[in-house]
């Protein structure tokens, strides 16, 4: 068995271990590796075999029985099977020239082979600057985004949201743009909570919006003190949390950030990224921020990079829902919900 990141290079492990005779049997296609849905990246296996049937049974005096027959035939209908599988595999300048679109477009080379593979063999009728190559890329590039949710609050009961991520991100503007638009657009009753007490500008930011606004906000020091505040907060449909940006290299900070999420189970954990940081960078924080288990994440900056790769580079490896982009400072205006069909053309605005 010959495994490989892709079907191209697992056959041709197999022809060269083999010579070019080999036949493949079986192939399948497996994720390997990752922690709790993480991290797992897809491989290739096939299995192959040589024809030496032809090579070492001498020609027989007597016609050939109906098993020997049978054997034959199946053998050549699984090497005309073959050679019309190799004869779809992308080969060349078409292969070479997406390539170096996709990753002019920051994204990854290895997760650019696999949107390569995945597309549909007639791609390479088409010119890489051409509307229809543009066209099924952004198709393929759309079954990363797995899912798409925004906050919802219940009916009957609150919900209660919690921000976090590294420093600089733009938690605590982000907080103040939903916290607008579910208290003044939509009508909601909410409450503000900042644990963000290393920063005092972050404290006063949030409490300038809260008394524009009309809400009220409290500030926590520790997990027990969130607890109080949530408890004394029942009335409220929904509750946002700010935190302390965290450095994804510092184990003691994230294990304290932990603490505080896990205070109430009911809390949705919402990792804030800013689509400017390096995709190595981006990928470093998703693992180390892990601990936290998040189950939605917010993209801010999206108007200050002109190329957002890192986001499908992060989303074709995490079993994750994207939730909010942020795109400007303003408040309460310069945030949306994700809208897969206005985001996925701006990964290729360079085409």
């Amino acid at each position: 068995m010959f495994t490989a990141d892709s079907m191209q290079n697992a056959i041709a492990q197999a022809k060269g271990a083999l010579g070019r005779d080999a036949i493949i049997l079986h192939t399948r296609k497996f994720r390997k590796g990752g922690l709790w849905g993480f991290f797992s990246k897809e491989e290739v296996e096939v299995t192959a075999a040589v024809d030496t049937s032809i090579a070492t049974i001498p020609p027989p005096k007597t016609e050939p029985c109906v098993e020997e027959v049978a054997v034959q035939s199946e053998l050549a209908s699984m090497r005309s099977l073959l050679e019309k599988v190799i004869s779809k595999i992308p080969q060349g300048s078409e292969h070479s020239s997406v390539l170096d679109l996709l990753m002019n477009n920051d994204i990854d080379i290895q997760i650019a082979e696999q949107i390569i593979n995945d597309l549909p063999m007639d791609y390479t009728n088409f010119d890489v600057e051409s509307p229809e190559l543009k066209q099924l890329l952004i198709t393929q590039i759309q079954t990363c985004f797995k899912s798409v949710e925004g906050i919802k609050i219940p009916e009957q009961g609150r919900k209660i949201a919690a921000f976090f991520g590294p420093t600089g991100v733009g938690k605590t503007t982000t907080i103040a743009k939903l916290a607008a638009k579910f208290a003044i657009q939509e009508g909601y009753q909410i409450a503000l909570i900042t644990a963000d007490t290393y920063r005092i500008s972050a404290v006063e930011q949030l409490k300038t919006y809260s008394d524009i606004m009309g809400i009220p906000i409290h500030v926590v020091y520790a997990a027990d003190e969130l607890k109080a505040v949530l408890d004394s907060n029942q009335d409220k449909q929904l509750i946002l949390i700010d935190t302390a940006g965290r450095s994804p290299h510092n184990d003691e900070q994230l294990d304290e950030l932990t603490k505080l999420l896990h205070i109430d189970d009911a809390i949705e954990k919402y990792l804030v990224l800013s689509a400017t940081t390096k995709y190595k960078d981006a990928l470093d924080i998703v693992k180390k921020f892990s601990i936290c288990m998040p189950h939605k994440v917010i993209f801010t900056k999206i108007d200050e990079t002109r190329n957002i790769g890192t986001i499908v580079n992060l989303l074709y490896q995490f079993p994750i829902s994207l939730s909010y982009v942020t795109n400007g400072q303003n408040v309460p205006d310069d945030i949306e919900l994700v809208d897969i069909n206005r985001l996925t053309p701006l990964i290729l605005r360079d085409l």
